[in-house]
């Protein structure tokens, strides 16, 4: 009953007031001094004085930010662009928390982390909390910095990571500090170090970094992430952190490789220190005779897509097209085909006339890791260097695997990583020719378990970061020599 109270005044707060004179008026309730520009404004900080004295202001602006979307809107409603709506747009990287120097910290690693909700997260945060429990490593306390202004309850995420394997206890095991309100600065130790995980996050990274001793920070680069963008002001801002001063760890080879035949950002002619790893995928490969015996006892076959049609580089279009062609054409039999797309947001494709796809709900990774070991083909692709972490969870758990080549990431290169990948141009016909070279090897159990078995890319942490990882952050931090406690939160 509470909950529905507050996310009903919530909701007419955000509709009454603007965000600016919400945000103003909850300061002013903890420091007299904000002044409010307008007569919302004061209305707005009456409503939230009377609320904090009545005890639920804390659950008003959490359920306020949880209605919130994580990227704001293109244009405002009134299409008047203020100094705060532009600074939003540009992912507020001319806007970030102050910094100053705290005596008393412990030596920290601070890995920045942007805005998340388990509803969308994806295999990239998996990656930036699996680098964060391995940088404890270096033996120097690491704390996960939540700069964006989002809902953030962490005894709620607490709960809601434990369906995610191998990160269950990573709001216990790091120091956990949300700064989104930007009600304090960020206290940090003059020996600190930044860890860079998303290209808005470098801003923040060289702001803390020009406060300490260091020169460079971490940067966590897993895609070439102005290409997100079209040729805009968020191309040339996020392109612009590739030339700041970091070291670089980049999350697949094809990925570095890309960087380094390009030069992006200097990184060859500059000498720029970097290396890669490969996130672990979530694979499920069963004992091989249940694998046989719950594949021949099937009635109908599954081919699978990855549906994301509100993400422009997973390339919903040609995607789809490319199924409806494959299916007109008769290559797919609807009669002994289901077609279902997996992903975010609703897309459903009309394969024939009165066939339609269906639509998985999205799921948590341990539901994830049930449903990968059902499918028989796998359709998905990526406008990126990057291969992306479906074709390896689909190929190694025993699917044959569609996806498309892209500047570094080769032909060779995705055939290296399984005998269950089939790479294509992105063109339609190709990706059409594909499927079809798909459909006849899903009938040939025994290679598919094979090729699944020997995937060259790592199921587990253990086997994606290493002793080499460590040794390349431990040649570039240098840990002091007096101990601390730490303060977890």
């Amino acid at each position: 009953m509470r909950r529905q109270l507050t996310a009903t005044l919530a909701g007419a707060g955000a509709r009454i007031f603007g965000h600016q004179d919400l945000k103003q008026s909850y300061h002013k309730v903890f420091d007299p001094d904000v002044p409010l520009q307008s007569y919302r404004g004061r209305l707005a900080y009456w409503c939230m004085s009377a609320a904090h004295r009545l005890g639920f202001l804390s659950d008003l602006q959490l359920s306020y930010l949880s209605q919130l979307p994580l990227v704001p809107a293109v244009a405002p409603p009134n299409h008047v662009y203020d100094h705060e709506f532009l600074n939003l747009r540009l992912n507020r990287i001319y806007d970030m928390p102050d910094v100053e120097i705290d005596e008393r910290r412990p030596q920290t690693i601070n890995v920045l982390v942007p805005a998340f909700d388990f509803k969308s997260i994806s295999a990239g945060f998996f990656g930036v909390f699996q680098m964060a429990l391995f940088l404890r490593k270096t033996g120097i306390n690491v704390r996960l910095v939540l700069f964006d202004n989002f809902y953030f309850n962490i005894a709620d995420f607490r709960e809601k990571v434990l369906k995610y394997p191998g990160m269950e206890g990573v709001f216990d095991e790091l120091e956990v500090e949300y700064i989104g309100e930007r009600r304090k600065p960020l206290a940090i130790s003059r020996y600190d170090y930044a860890v860079a995980t998303v290209w808005y996050s470098a801003y923040f990274a060289e702001k803390i970094t020009a406060r300490t001793e260091r020169k460079k920070f971490i940067y966590l680069i897993q895609d070439y992430e102005a290409a997100f963008y079209p040729a805009n002001s968020l191309y040339a801002v996020a392109d612009r952190t590739y030339a700041m001063d970091y070291d670089a760890i980049f999350s697949s080879e094809s990925l570095m490789q890309f960087f380094i035949s390009n030069d992006v950002g200097g990184i060859r002619s500059r000498g720029m220190s970097h290396t890669f790893f490969n996130n672990a995928c979530s694979s499920n490969l069963l004992p091989k005779d249940m694998f046989i015996q719950r594949n021949l006892a099937k009635k109908k076959k599954t081919i699978v897509f990855y549906s994301r049609p509100v993400v422009d580089r997973n390339m919903f279009e040609l995607t789809a097209l490319a199924l409806t062609t494959a299916f007109r054409r008769g290559i797919f039999d609807p009669e002994e085909w289901d077609c279902v797309g997996m992903g975010l947001g609703e897309g459903v494709v009309e394969l024939q006339p009165g066939v339609r796809s269906v639509s998985l709900p999205r799921m948590d990774l341990s539901k994830y890791i049930e449903e990968v070991s059902g499918f028989d083909i796998c359709l998905t692709l990526m406008a990126s260097p990057h291969p992306s972490m479906i074709p390896m969870d689909l190929a190694g758990s025993g699917c044959v695997v569609v996806t498309n080549t892209f500047k570094t990431k080769t032909d060779d290169y995705l055939k290296g990583l399984s005998g269950n990948i089939i790479p294509a141009a992105s063109e339609l016909n190709e990706i059409v020719s594909a499927l079809e070279l798909a459909k006849s090897r899903s009938e040939d159990l025994e290679q598919r378990y094979k090729f699944a078995k020997a995937m060259k890319y790592p199921r587990d942490w253990d086997q994606s970061l290493t002793a080499k990882h460590l040794n390349f952050f431990k040649r570039r931090l240098q840990v002091r020599a007096e101990k601390a406690a730490t303060g977890k939160q």
